[in-house]
């Protein structure tokens, strides 16, 4: 794990990058998209991980601006090959905060690395870059972006650069 002066954020998360596949799942009677064990056996792992990196610094960075997302997959083998959008939006999903909606309040239960996986805006540098047996991983890269607020068009963006010109506080 390294933090470097430009607030750059390097990190690598081992085992097998797996997608979410999500798929219909029959659950009381009704039809419910779920992620796949695969996934979710991941999702465990790689939060595992960001603990013990949370331990073992303190803390962890958080991003609340927008990012450029860098993620370099090594695969244990070929089988069941998955396609790279797949890993990434997982990856951002698992970056991400998690939070609770009840009430139509939306209730923070646990920060990750990201406040939202919206604030990704750039996935330059994503790919499979090979097989690797025996240290099967991710290498992520999560580097902060410039706003411009004459050009920002995500609307959560703005709303969060609104909030911090208010309190002064830096995004």
């Amino acid at each position: 794990m390294k933090l470097d002066k430009h607030g750059e954020f390097t990190f690598e998360v081992p085992g097998q990058p797996a997608t979410k596949k999500n798929s219909p799942v029959l659950v009381m009677g009704r039809a419910v998209v779920l992620p796949s064990k695969a996934y979710k056996a991941y999702e465990k792992q790689f939060h595992k991980h960001l603990e013990l990196l949370r331990a073992k610094w303190g803390a962890l960075p958080h991003f609340e601006g927008p990012v450029s997302l860098e993620v370099k997959y090594y695969l244990q083998d070929r089988r069941a090959y998955p396609d790279l959008n797949g890993l990434i939006q997982a990856t951002q999903d698992i970056l991400a905060d998690e939070y609770s909606h009840k009430n139509h309040t939306k209730t923070l239960k646990r920060e990750w690395i990201l406040e939202d996986d919206r604030l990704v805006k750039s996935l330059d540098g994503c790919r499979i870059a090979g097989i690797d047996k025996a240290n099967p991983r991710a290498e992520i890269t999560i580097t902060p972006l410039e706003i411009d607020p004459a050009k920002e068009t995500d609307p959560y963006i703005i709303r969060k650069v609104k909030e911090t010109m208010q309190t002064g506080l830096k995004l």
